[in-house]
């Protein structure tokens, strides 16, 4: 079975460029990322390997429709197909959550995603009738929020600063308590409360 190409696979190939400097000090930088991409990735060269890491993304993109914008169902991005700078943007955010997703194991829900499971939450949290699933209904609508404030956390840069779930559950329970109190209380005992980190009515760290 052929090895579908990682993010890491497309940056070890950079790094051994860069180590390939001491020996063949006398080549450029593209020259040596033509060789890495023979040796690590055993293609002709690094335009080949590039091209192919297109494809590997772009799997992921619905083509346009009437209205001629492609959508992305991995990183959620919306772009003309046919213009450069969009297609460099996409790649770019592509990236991050590749890489991500690949560090962290976990990749934030697109839009569609993240309503889904924050309708199907409350759903949960207000008509289960075991306390325990309409708790689960409750993390389930938090999780949402998480994804939301965690995608914007990795589009901007900033993602390894951001909270995890848990964390995030914590800074959380102020705002829970305001619409499920019985049910805050008992996610207070399992993740703790943070107050004064994320204020009432707020679901993004940093708080906006």
């Amino acid at each position: 079975m052929q090895h579908t190409l990682t993010f890491a696979d497309i940056q070890n190939v950079k790094r051994h460029a860069k180590h390939l400097k001491h020996t063949y000090p006398e080549l450029p930088h593209a020259k040596r990322l033509d060789i890495a991409a023979a040796e690590l990735a055993r293609v002709r060269n690094y335009h080949e390997l590039n091209r192919q890491f297109d494809e590997v993304i772009n799997r992921d993109v619905d083509m346009p429709g009437s209205n001629s914008v492609s959508h992305c169902r991995y990183c959620d991005f919306r772009f003309a197909a046919d213009h450069k700078p969009d297609l460099k943007e996409h790649r770019d955010l592509h990236e991050r959550f590749m890489e991500v997703h690949e560090k962290l194991g976990y990749r934030p829900g697109t839009y569609a995603e993240r309503e889904r499971m924050k309708k199907d939450g409350y759903q949960q949290a207000n008509h289960a009738e075991q306390v325990e699933d309409r708790v689960a209904g409750l993390l389930m609508i938090t999780r949402g929020w998480f994804d939301r404030s965690f995608h914007d956390a990795v589009s901007d840069g900033y993602w390894a600063k951001h909270p995890s779930f848990e964390e995030y559950t914590a800074m959380m329970v102020p705002h829970l308590e305001t619409i499920y109190p019985a049910l805050a209380a008992i996610v207070a005992e399992r993740y703790g409360r943070t107050p004064g980190v994320i204020p009432k009515g707020n679901t993004y760290w940093p708080a906006r």
